[in-house]
């Protein structure tokens, strides 16, 4: 099954610089089940076409997000749960906003003289403080493959030299320079998707060392730094090509309460030959405005609660193009530490 759309979109660094401003995605559902994920002990030694092993060590909480638990991005007082800031109009207005759903990913690029199949993908979880939230054991994950086209150009997002960007991290412009970087983003991109492999379940909690029974905190060191490994299914056939770009996509499949997990990376990465990704929401920049002081629920919020999560429909959702741009962090500059494997 395939889907066409138009939309602006997002593309990698150190290229040559041409903006497309639009898009054409075709979805291409894999019709497998044998996705698998594992813990393994050591990083991949064999088949591997390419890598990023840097990361940054004790920082950061970059994560996929499925919670079913809505939380308010804005700073001032608010009725309901809210959490750090919303993002900045050009006057310095903060505009609050309902944190969105997110799947993170990576653009890559085979190197390597000869086609090859893609076998695996292996990220590693993060050494922040949330590495697995506590309801992610035994949850269903999938695996989005892309073929990358266009050359990308740099949208500064407004924000220029001493100018604060509208949105990243650290997210408090009031107080904190926000560096004008944080908020830019590549356009010029095209992700056509060449298969989705589902059917995978996070690892157990045996998995990492622990008793099913047991209560694991987000913060646990033994979580941290621990290698997972998204293996294809052999009918899968995905072709890479020499010096062709790709990219993957990490997906939990449904929203549950606690449900997350936090991926190691650079945010200022050094991968040549691609760039992190991201999928947040409904895919629209920026997020429409929210109402802190009225219940998720209150039409007045109807929007932006649509605005914030992804469709229920699964195929929906797969049809939203990634790229850079997130709220509230861009991941622009930012390499994940990943490992591809290929026969």
């Amino acid at each position: 099954m395939s889907f066409h759309f138009k939309t602006p979109f997002v593309m990698t660094r150190n290229f040559s610089l041409i903006l497309l401003f639009s898009v054409t995605c075709i979805v291409v559902f894999s019709q497998s089940k044998t996705l698998t994920l594992s813990v393994i002990p050591s990083r991949p030694a064999q088949n591997v076409v390419t890598s990023y092993e840097l990361y940054d060590p004790g920082t950061g909480n970059t994560s996929l997000a499925f919670d079913d638990a809505d939380i308010f991005k804005w700073s001032k007082s608010a009725l309901y749960k809210a959490e750090s800031w919303g993002y900045f109009l050009p006057d310095g207005t903060e505009v609050p906003y309902i944190k969105r759903d997110r799947d993170l990913g990576q653009t890559f690029r085979h190197q390597q003289s000869e086609p090859k199949t893609l076998q695996a993908i292996t990220v590693s979880t993060n050494y922040g403080t949330n590495a697995i939230r506590q309801n992610m054991y035994g949850k269903a994950v999938s695996i989005q493959v892309f073929e990358v086209q266009g050359t990308p150009k740099l949208n500064t997002n407004g924000s220029e030299g001493s100018a604060k960007a509208y949105h990243g991290y650290p997210h408090d412009r009031y107080t904190q320079p926000i560096g004008a970087e944080r908020d830019d983003f590549w356009e010029g991109e095209t992700y056509q998707s060449i298969g989705i492999f589902r059917g995978a379940k996070f690892p157990d909690k045996t998995a990492f060392g622990f008793a099913e029974s047991d209560s694991i905190s987000p913060n646990h060191p033994k979580i941290k730094g621990k290698l997972l490994r998204f293996e294809l299914p052999t009918n899968s056939h995905i072709v890479l090509r020499p010096n062709v770009q790709y990219a993957f996509l990490l997906m939990i499949d449904e929203q549950c309460a606690h449900c997350g997990f936090a991926l190691a990376n650079n945010y200022y990465g050094k991968y040549e030959a691609g760039h992190g990704i991201r999928r947040d929401g409904s895919g629209r920049f920026p997020p429409v405005p929210a109402d802190p002081n009225k219940n998720f629920t209150d039409p007045a919020n109807r929007k932006a609660w649509k605005d914030a999560h992804f469709p229920k429909n699964f195929k929906k959702r797969a049809q939203i193009p990634p790229g850079t741009n997130g709220y509230p962090d861009v991941d622009t500059w930012r390499d994940l530490t990943f490992w591809i494997e290929a026969r």
